[in-house]
């Protein structure tokens, strides 16, 4: 969440709208200390990738599978040797596997089935249609691909294909960006596809495309959702701590860039240190 005072505006990533729902704290942190967000393996693979596909759909006359690999490994060497990262449960000698297994599912299953000629990475600003304290709410950020014809198209790698019902039920992504797209012009009207090309971090090629679906009702709801998330913030302010969910998984040395000044700084030691027993065959 951004107050911009000039324009009495406040803008709405659907990234903040997820940090609210697994964790609050993390979502303040994220406000008072963006200098501690840092990424992990799994973030500088899927950034590396997003280099190779805006590469072939930028290009999509000249471009080959081969030119879309060499994109992909350069940006991730650049990524791996400049910045510093969090190392996850991925095993670190599989990741040049991982690379080229990925660019196959994307050249050969995915782009097919993605119409050409549409915009790469739109960044967007647009407005919600409500008022909070005398600020207007305003969604921001950036869609992978949306087509002439209005699908929109996010990338991603996973450890795993995704359900598809769930993420029609639940992910706040499609909802934001759907919304968008419509107070934008940028599709023609309600319902909304929003499709995930999945690539997944296996040695041999394996992807998905996930294909959910937002309507007026899906926009109507985000409104209440965002309005309830704002109006929380507001009260509560950036000083105090927010409620901490430390049930999620995602609550840990490899996945929170929080977790030193957070949980960790009292349980860190006592986690790490823990046996693990896992029962094996």
């Amino acid at each position: 969440m951004k107050i911009v005072e000039k324009e009495k505006r406040i803008y709405v990533r659907q990234s903040w709208l997820g940090d609210m729902a697994i964790c609050p704290e993390r979502a303040r942190l994220g406000h008072v200390r963006p200098d501690l967000r840092t990424g992990s393996d799994a973030t500088i693979i899927g950034t590396a990738l997003h280099a190779g596909i805006e590469y072939v759909l930028q290009f999509p006359e000249g471009q080959t599978f081969e030119q879309m690999k060499v994109v992909v490994n350069r940006e991730y060497g650049l990524l791996e040797s400049s910045q510093a990262y969090k190392k996850t449960n991925i095993d670190q000698e599989k990741i040049p596997a991982y690379l080229e297994s990925m660019c196959i599912s994307f050249y050969e299953n995915i782009l097919p089935h993605v119409e050409q000629g549409g915009e790469v990475e739109k960044y967007f600003q647009a407005p919600l249609g409500i008022d909070i304290n005398g600020y207007g709410v305003w969604l921001e950020g950036t869609m992978d691909y949306i087509t002439p014809s209005g699908v929109i198209w996010d990338w991603k790698t996973s450890s795993r294909t995704y359900n598809i019902k769930e993420k029609q039920k639940s992910a706040v992504q499609p909802t934001v960006y759907a919304e968008a797209a419509v107070q934008l012009g940028l599709c023609p009207d309600y319902p909304v596809q929003f499709k995930y090309g999945v690539m997944v971090r296996t040695e041999t090629p394996k992807h998905q495309i996930a294909v959910v679906e937002r309507t007026q009702q899906h926009g109507l709801w985000l409104r209440h959702l965002v309005r309830g998330a704002v109006t929380s913030a507001l009260k509560t302010g950036y000083e105090d701590n927010w409620f901490m969910n430390d049930s999620s998984t995602l609550c840990s040395q490899a996945w929170c860039s929080y977790w030193d000044i957070c949980k960790g700084a009292w349980c860190g030691e006592q986690e790490v240190a823990f046996a693990d027993q896992s029962l094996t065959d």
